[in-house]
């Protein structure tokens, strides 16, 4: 297994832990995420997905 698919099953997992509410809103976050980044080319979008990660990791 790779270390993003193995990544992807920890959040997919503490996602799956969360109360109905909570777990709605970060579906419903991310669903958004996905729509706004069709609206670019699939490299940048990525690379601008990754960066938003890393600050708000850093909060």
């Amino acid at each position: 297994m790779r270390e993003e698919e193995a990544s992807l099953m920890i959040l997919q997992h503490a996602i799956d832990q969360l109360d109905a509410d909570k777990k709605k809103q970060v579906m419903n976050c991310v669903a958004a995420i996905h729509e706004v980044m069709q609206q670019f080319d699939p490299d940048d979008a990525g690379l601008a997905l990754m960066l938003v990660a890393a600050q708000v990791a850093a909060e």
